[in-house]
C-alpha cells in the first residue's frame, strides 16, 4: 500500500497522465480535424501512406515493422503521428557532439588498454578461433569493449552470498565506488549498503550512483536525491518521466553495477532490494546470480559506467582520470589473495539506439548459439524471443547440440508468463529442452556454451531488454568458475519441471492474450 501511494502521488505518475493526456489531445484534434476538411484529410492520408512506405524499407527487424505497420493501418492519421513521435529517439546535434566527446575523452584516457586488448585478442585466437570471433564481434559493436585477462571470477548461484561478498568489499574501498542499477528499494538490503556508503564518502572515497528511476518508482522517498547528495554521494536519477511525449521514455538503465577502485566489480541480475536476496519472498524463492570480477577487466565495467554517467549527468570525467583510465592495476598477485584465473573477459554494454548504433548484446547471444557445439544451458525470466533468436536455437539443437532452458515456475506477473509460456511449443519442436524452477521465481540472466565460453550479466531474452535497455553483459572464456556455472544449472534444473509438449500449448484466453500482447510486444 505504501508503495502504491508513492507511485499515484509521485512526479512520474503525473507526468505520465500529461504525456497520455497529450497523445490523446493530438490524436483527436488530428481526426476532428481530418473529417472537418478536406485538404487536411488529404494531407494526413498522403503521410500515412508515406510513413507506412517508410516503414516497409527501414533497416531493421521485420517484427518491428509489422507492429507499427498494424497501428499506422488500424489508426488512420493517428497512428503515423504516432510513429513519428516514439518509434525512435531522436538526438539534438549538441547531443550527438557531445556523445562523440565523451567516447573519444574515455578512449583517449584508456593508456594502453586498448593495445594490451589487441594483444590479449591474438592470445585468445592461437586458444580458440571461434571465441576469439565472438570477441571481435562484440568488440566492433561496443567501441568502449576490450578483451581483458589477468583476471579472475567468482560465480555466486544466490544473491545471498554476493550480497555478503559486497559489503566485504565495499569496507575496502579506498578510491571511488560506482554503482548503477535498475532497481533500488528501502530496506535491509540498501540499508546495508548505504550505512557503509556514508562512512566511506566522509573519508572522501569518491561515491557515484545511477539508478532508474522507473525501476525504483515507489521504493524510495521523495528526498532520496537530497538526502545522499547531503552526506556527499553524487546521484543521477536515470531517465526520470517528464511531461513530454517522446521516444526516450522507454529507454531505461537495467543494469546492475557495482565497481571498486577500478580492481573489482560486480554484475549479475541481483538488484538492491530485499527480494533479491530472499528477505521477502513475493513470488516463493528468489533464484538469483551473478559475478565478482577482480583484476584489469573491472576497468571495462568502470569505463562503461562513466560512459553512462557523462551523458546523463553531462559532466566530464576528465578531471578524474582515476575513474576511466585504462592504466593496468597493480600485479593481480601481488594486490590481492587471487591470482589470475587464465580467462578472457569482455564486459560489454548495450542500450536503444541512437546511442548505441548496433543490438551488441542480442548479436553476442546468437554468436554463441551459433558456435555451440557440446551444450547450450540458459536461464532466463523472460522468454519472449524474436523469430531470429527463436530459430537459432532450434538449429543449434537440430545439429545435435544439447540446449536446455530455465524458466520461472512462479512468475512475476501474469502476462509475462503467457509470453513466456507461448515460446515453448515452437522451442520443444524443435528439440530444445525447456524446465520451469518449481521453487519460485528465476530471474538469473545465464549462458554458457559448452565448457568453455558463456556470458553472465543482466540481459534478459526480450525485446526491452535487447532493444530498449542500456544493459551490461560479461563475456567469459576459459575460467575455471564456468564449470561451477555448469554444476548449478544442473542443480537449479533438478528443482524444476521439464516442460513436455502436450502441457506447453495455450488456453483459448492465454492464446487470445498472447496474440494481442506478441503484436505490440517489440514496441513495449
Amino acid at each position: 500500500m505504501r508503495r502504491l501511494y508513492r507511485v499515484v502521488f509521485s512526479s512520474a505518475a503525473v507526468s505520465a497522465a500529461l504525456i497520455i493526456g497529450e497523445v490523446l489531445a493530438v490524436g483527436l484534434l488530428l481526426i476532428a480535424a481530418a473529417y472537418r476538411w478536406v485538404p487536411v484529410y488529404a494531407f494526413l492520408s498522403v503521410l500515412n501512406i508515406l510513413v507506412a512506405a517508410g516503414v516497409i524499407t527501414e533497416d531493421c527487424n521485420p517484427e518491428f515493422k509489422l507492429s507499427w505497420l498494424v497501428i499506422i493501418l488500424s489508426l488512420p492519421f493517428f497512428g503515423a503521428v504516432l510513429y513519428l513521435i516514439f518509434h525512435k529517439r531522436r538526438l539534438s546535434r549538441k547531443e550527438k557532439e557531445r556523445g562523440k566527446r565523451i567516447k573519444a575523452q574515455i578512449l583517449a584516457d584508456g593508456g594502453d588498454l586498448d593495445r594490451r586488448s589487441l594483444l590479449n585478442l591474438t592470445e585468445l585466437a592461437k586458444k580458440s578461433s571461434r571465441a576469439a570471433s565472438d570477441a571481435l564481434s562484440i568488440l566492433k559493436d561496443d567501441g568502449l569493449a576490450a578483451v581483458f585477462s589477468n583476471t579472475s571470477i567468482r560465480y555466486f548461484p544466490d544473491g545471498e552470498g554476493m550480497y555478503a561478498s559486497m559489503l566485504s568489499d565495499l569496507k575496502g574501498a579506498k578510491k571511488y565506488v560506482f554503482l548503477e542499477y535498475f532497481i533500488i528499494e528501502e530496506g535491509q538490503m540498501w540499508q546495508g549498503v548505504l550505512n557503509i556508503l556514508k562512512e566511506k564518502a566522509t573519508l572522501g572515497v569518491d561515491v557515484r550512483l545511477i539508478y532508474d528511476g522507473v525501476g525504483s518508482l515507489g521504493r524510495l522517498p521523495r528526498d532520496f536525491d537530497k538526502s545522499l547528495s547531503g552526506i556527499g554521494i553524487k546521484v543521477i536519477r536515470f531517465g526520470a518521466l517528464t511531461p513530454l511525449a517522446t521516444a526516450a521514455h522507454n529507454s531505461r538503465d537495467h543494469r546492475k553495477l557495482l565497481i571498486i577502485d577500478g580492481e573489482i566489480a560486480y554484475t549479475g541480475g541481483v538488484n538492491v532490494a530485499d527480494e533479491y536476496i530472499n528477505l521477502k519472498s513475493p513470488h516463493g524463492h528468489w533464484k538469483d546470480g551473478g559475478v565478482r570480477v577482480l583484476g584489469d577487466a573491472a576497468l571495462g565495467f568502470a569505463r562503461m559506467f562513466s560512459h553512462t554517467y557523462s551523458l546523463a549527468s553531462g559532466e566530464s570525467f576528465a578531471d578524474e582520470p582515476r575513474a576511466a583510465k585504462g592504466s593496468p592495476s597493480p600485479d593481480l598477485s601481488a594486490a590481492c589473495a587471487v591470482p589470475p584465473d587464465g580467462g578472457y573477459y569482455i564486459p560489454f554494454c548495450d542500450g536503444p539506439a541512437p546511442l548505441f548504433p548496433s543490438y551488441t548484446s542480442k548479436s553476442a547471444i546468437i554468436n554463441l548459439i551459433c558456435g555451440s557445439e557440446d551444450f547450450l544451458f540458459i536461464t532466463t525470466p523472460y522468454l519472449i524471443i524474436d523469430y531470429d533468436l527463436a530459430e537459432a536455437l532450434r538449429r543449434a539443437a537440430k545439429r545435435g547440440v544439447d540446449v536446455r532452458i530455465i524458466t520461472p515456475g512462479v512468475p512475476d506477473k501474469r502476462v509475462v508468463k503467457i509470453m513466456t509460456k507461448s515460446s515453448y511449443h515452437y522451442l520443444l519442436a524443435g528439440g530444445v529442452r525447456i524446465f520451469e524452477y518449481e521453487r519460485g521465481f528465476i530471474h538469473e540472466k545465464l549462458m554458457l556454451s559448452g565448457s568453455l565460453c558463456g556470458i553472465v550479466g543482466t540481459i534478459n531474452l526480450d525485446y526491452r531488454s535487447l532493444v530498449h535497455h542500456l544493459e551490461d553483459g560479461l563475456f567469459i572464456y576459459g575460467s575455471p568458475e564456468l564449470e561451477k556455472m555448469k554444476e548449478e544449472f544442473l542443480r537449479t534444473q533438478s528443482r524444476s519441471r521439464e516442460i513436455r509438449k502436450s502441457s506447453a500449448r495455450l488456453t483459448l484466453p492465454e492464446a487470445i492474450i498472447r496474440s494481442l500482447v506478441r503484436l505490440l510486444a517489440p514496441l513495449l
